[in-house]
């Protein structure tokens, strides 16, 4: 796909103040995967800070700019401080597994930093657009979540701060999920997964979903908590298979995290992924962290409220301006 910039209101009112860049960042076995570039309408010509963003949708379905599950927030925090929000999409289970997944994380992180994308942005004249790679935060909700803490972890001297919202870090060993069925997934019968890899063919891949194609089995692997098998899956021989698990990599003799910290937004009554997953991962990130870069800023903001709480909240509310306080000021330092 050639770069094009497009109105951001083609996708939906919540981006009506924004232009969207869109290229590819990678193409495997002739499937293209897609960034895109969201940039306030008001943005001033010069460098611009950076919000590396990740969507949800439990790595099975869903779009980078998908408007139901995009945080009106995070809009916001681009508008008021001039930055702009890279998004990139990424490979499927069960097609893949989830070492493909952040293999996409890892090859979207280089293209980000790579000449390939700084010659795109000098062409678009019209935008006058220079990205500030000094000056990056990360974000992510849900199974985006875990992506930017996995991105935060591997890279914690060239992000300035990391933002995850309700991450999917119930994945981690031993899983922690729920026990019951939660109401956000509508019951549909394992025999469906099974149907569905049965009929899934050498070197089919999706890494988009804006017209919906995916609900069912989304649904499916949710319902049936099938998730965490294919996150593993053809893992247990890789030398690389450390890097599903956040949990264990805090307490690598080298980890540490970006000097302005972690956030953690979860709601209280979230019943998809489970609020004490993200409990144990900041109750073990302040006890092996503590003294280390980013180790005494650590938050994990509760509030009231199910999966997917913070989508219309505003960057303007007390309680998201003092979770996110510290990140964002050493993001624009």
């Amino acid at each position: 796909m050639a770069a094009k910039v497009v109105p951001g209101a083609n996708y939906g009112s919540k981006f009506a103040n924004f232009n969207i860049l869109q290229n590819n960042y990678k193409v495997v076995d002739g499937h293209e995967i897609r960034a895109d570039l969201i940039i306030p309408k008001s943005l001033p010509a010069g460098k611009a800070p950076v919000i590396a963003r990740f969507h949800g949708g439990g790595l099975v379905r869903g779009d980078s700019i998908y408007e139901d599950w995009f945080p009106r927030w995070l809009l916001e925090l681009a508008e008021r401080y001039n930055a702009v929000i890279v998004s990139g999409n990424y490979r499927f289970l069960p097609e893949v597994t989830g070492l493909d997944i952040l293999d996409d994380v890892d090859d979207f992180w280089t293209w980000l930093h790579s000449k390939d994308l700084a010659t795109l942005l000098q062409r678009q004249h019209e935008l006058k657009l220079e990205l500030d790679l000094d000056r990056i935060i990360t974000a992510g909700d849900s199974a985006g979540g875990l992506l930017s803490i996995y991105l935060v972890l591997s890279h914690p001297d060239e992000i300035r701060a990391g933002t995850a919202a309700y991450p999917a870090i119930g994945w981690d060993n031993p899983p922690l999920l729920p026990t019951k069925s939660s109401a956000f997934f509508p019951s549909v019968p394992k025999s469906f997964i099974n149907e569905y890899v049965a009929n899934i063919k050498p070197g089919q891949v999706s890494s988009s979903d804006l017209d919906l194609q995916r609900v069912k089995i989304s649904q499916a692997i949710s319902a049936n908590q099938e998730g965490f098998g294919f996150y593993i899956k053809d893992s247990k021989k890789s030398p690389t298979r450390d890097r599903l698990y956040q949990l264990a990599r805090l307490e690598k003799p080298d980890a540490r995290l970006p000097r302005g910290g972690l956030v953690i937004f979860h709601g209280v009554d979230d019943d998809a992924v489970l609020i004490q997953a993200s409990e144990r991962f900041v109750d073990k990130a302040r006890e092996v962290l503590k003294g280390k870069q980013g180790g005494d800023n650590i938050v994990l903001a509760s509030r009231p409220g199910p999966h997917g709480f913070d989508v219309d909240a505003s960057i303007k509310e007390e309680w998201m301006k003092d979770a996110l306080k510290t990140a964002v000021q050493t993001w624009l330092e």
